[in-house]
């Protein structure tokens, strides 16, 4: 099986790294890379296990030799390119959000189907080792009932030209949260604030009704703190989780704390297992087409409502 990387940018850097690992340990036979600038393809020429390369994705989605794609192109690009993958016969594994448009989403979902393809989307949490021992946790009723959650999404950056806050960050905290529940928000609020540019925010405050409890969250490029972080409120206990270090607190009453440990994991490699065991199984556990979908209809609804 050969797997093509589309997008070589900071994450699709990342994501080229353990496809070429996993080439490197025979787990596929080999990578192809796509990316419209030339400087970039040049990194990539005559390197082991490299076994196409091309700035075309049209061109790239024509060989026969690549079997599926990861798509890590800017947003604005994920609808075209996943469609023409599709058309051509190619697994998918889809950055989120799968496109900013919830009709197209659909339209994706529809033509995997049609042609008997994979289609997943990039949820990545759902791939932490720190995430899925709190998912067990509350389908234990380990924290009693759910009062409420809190998940931050922030940092200090510039902010990605062409890209809106609730767009670039939302679908994590959403699909967080839907993962541990198995839950979609009803009703909802939205604050934003644009402080260095006219027509795109870089802070966004959300209210999340779910019936049974509520979630908070917040998404900001203004914070002097990277943080990405959920706490979880119920009954009996609290969880803070730090997801990217992967660490669980646990907090009772009167104060008392703990720690759960919890082995820290590769998510970006976990993601590119699940996507080829997935396509040799025509299976799609965790992050499937019609999960990724939901999350564009829900955040555009959102959006909808500033």
């Amino acid at each position: 099986m050969n797997i093509g990387v589309i997008g070589v940018g900071y994450w699709g850097s990342k994501v080229v790294k353990e496809y070429l690992d996993l080439a490197a340990e025979g787990i596929i036979d080999g990578v192809g890379i796509c990316d419209k600038r030339e400087e970039v393809i040049d990194n990539f020429k005559g390197k082991e296990d490299v076994i196409k390369l091309s700035t075309d994705y049209n061109e790239f989605l024509k060989n026969d030799t690549i079997d599926g794609v990861h798509i890590c192109t800017n947003n604005e690009f994920h609808y075209q390119i996943a469609k023409t993958a599709l058309d051509n016969g190619k697994h998918v594994l889809l950055e989120k959000p799968m496109t900013t448009d919830s009709s197209k989403a659909y339209e994706l979902v529809e033509l995997s189907a049609h042609n008997g393809l994979i289609l997943q989307v990039g949820h990545i949490f759902r791939f932490a080792n720190v995430i899925r021992e709190v998912k067990k946790l509350v389908d234990e009723n380990y924290f009693g009932d759910i009062r409420y959650l809190t998940l931050k999404w922030t940092t200090l950056m510039k902010p990605i030209k062409g890209v809106d806050i609730v767009w670039d960050l939302l679908p994590h905290p959403l699909d967080i949260v839907h993962f541990l529940t198995g839950k979609w928000p009803s009703d909802w609020q939205i604050m934003t604030k644009k402080y260095r540019r006219k027509e795109l925010s870089e802070l966004a405050l959300i209210n999340l009704d779910y019936g049974d409890f509520i979630a908070a969250v917040e998404l900001s490029w203004l914070t002097h703190e990277r943080k990405r972080l959920l706490e979880i409120i119920g009954s009996n206990k609290m969880a803070k989780v730090e997801c990217v270090k992967q660490r669980l607190h646990i907090l009772e009453e009167g104060g008392k704390l703990s720690h759960i440990e919890v082995e820290a994991n590769n998510t970006i490699r976990e993601e590119a297992m699940n996507f080829i065991k997935s396509i040799k199984s025509r299976k799609m556990p965790f992050n499937s087409h019609i999960i990724g979908a939901k999350n564009v209809d829900v955040i555009e609804k959102i959006v909808e409502s500033i």
